[in-house]
């Protein structure tokens, strides 16, 4: 005859090993910093970090006039779905904002910053010469100095606790150079090479580096947001052809039944976060379509020409 099972041994077990589960579970939780989280890549990014438990410090400009609604709506959300989002005022063109909102996130993460998203951007389609240098200037400081702005403010955290992961967003055209997206072309190329000298840079230090490349998703708001050149005469002094190429080039950002789901770049980013440290990829395109072997085998040379040169100049360190 089977010997009864002891009620209160097993309530024991039962309750020990959850409680083992649930520290198991919460150690590997994260707290993530994420810029530009008002919408598009950075909206769903928070959800969908949030959802697998992680702790979102979701920030954006003007959280209190035109982000108001936005941040609103972010921290309902956070309420309705259980998920620990904490909406952060910040403007990454800003050293001050920059200081202070890092130092509100320190403190209330207990000085442990884990992940570093920098998802600012902003976009712009036109000749050249149709922007103002000071607009130039604005693409810069957003997609290039503020995201090292960022950097800079959490790499002592990461350093003092021998860990971290800074992504960084960059594009797919970091590699495709269009005629009508200079500025903008240009700015994600300068991120995307200082993200990866970053990469070779901290890697002893148990800190990741790594960039996600992006192509064309029509269904994010970068049209809507986009720089409107401030010298649009000066079209004026160029041929037909060359001015419909911008309407096609504006095109691959309207929205239409075979738009790629900007929820799967959100995905990629979680899946980024969750794989160990030193296992990262550097580069990571996404709905690059049919220029992707190409993306590829830009990337691959690129690491792979730096891996020599680094080696030569010191064989110590690793490729």
């Amino acid at each position: 005859m089977r010997k009864p099972v002891n009620k209160l041994l097993l309530y024991f077990f039962i309750n020990s090993y959850t409680d083992r589960y649930i520290k198991f579970s919460k150690s590997q939780m994260k707290n993530i910093i994420l810029s530009g989280s008002s919408s598009g890549f950075g909206l769903l990014t928070a959800q969908t970090l949030a959802k697998q438990g992680h702790t979102v410090f979701a920030t954006m400009r003007n959280v209190s006039t035109t982000n108001a609604a936005a941040a609103h709506q972010l921290r309902q959300w956070a309420v309705d779905n259980n998920a620990d989002i904490q909406v952060v005022e910040l403007d990454v063109t800003s050293d001050a904002s920059i200081k202070t909102a890092i130092t509100e996130i320190a403190d209330k993460a207990s000085g442990k910053i884990d992940v570093l998203i920098n998802n600012a951007g902003i976009a712009a389609i036109g000749l050249n010469e149709s922007f103002s240098s000071e607009q130039v200037n604005q693409i810069f400081q957003v997609n290039v100095i503020g995201a090292d702005r960022l950097i800079k403010a959490v790499l002592p955290y990461m350093h003092q606790q021998k860990s971290g992961l800074l992504i960084q967003l960059s594009s797919g055209l970091a590699r495709l150079h269009l005629p009508h997206m200079g500025a903008y072309v240009a700015a994600k190329a300068a991120i995307d090479a200082l993200a990866e000298t970053y990469h070779y840079e901290l890697r002893s230090s148990g800190i990741d580096s790594v960039i996600v490349q992006p192509g064309g998703y029509p269904t994010t708001d970068i049209i809507a947001k986009q720089l409107t050149p401030a010298n649009l005469s000066v079209e004026a002094n160029y041929s037909d052809d060359t001015l419909q190429l911008k309407s096609a080039v504006a095109g691959l950002f309207v929205p239409s039944e075979t738009s790629p789901d900007p929820q799967e770049v959100a995905d990629l980013i979680a899946d980024i976060v969750e794989t160990p440290t030193g296992q990262r990829s550097i580069w990571h395109p996404i709905g690059v379509g049919a220029i992707l072997p190409y993306v590829q085998q830009l990337n691959a040379g690129t690491e792979q020409l730096a891996g020599a040169v680094i080696s030569s100049l010191s064989p110590e360190v690793p490729a």
